[in-house]
């Protein structure tokens, strides 16, 4: 089983974006993904992206961590 968190993209180059989490900021590979633009937010496993969410399920997301 896979653990992903959400984190929204604040900067785009290439194949990487520079991410915002509760934690800070981050890297991560997002070449598996089509067309994220700045302000998007994704679900990352390690330095991946693996799928676009929503503002709203990220939020909520983030508040199921938050009460672990």
């Amino acid at each position: 089983m896979c653990l992903t968190y959400p984190g929204k993209i604040l900067k785009i180059k290439d194949k990487k974006a520079l991410i915002k989490t509760k934690n800070g900021k981050r890297d991560i590979n997002i070449g598996a993904l089509e067309r994220l633009k700045v302000g998007d937010y994704v679900l990352f496993n390690a330095d991946l992206a693996v799928e676009k969410v929503s503002r709203q399920e990220a939020k909520e997301i983030m508040e199921i961590f938050d009460k672990t």
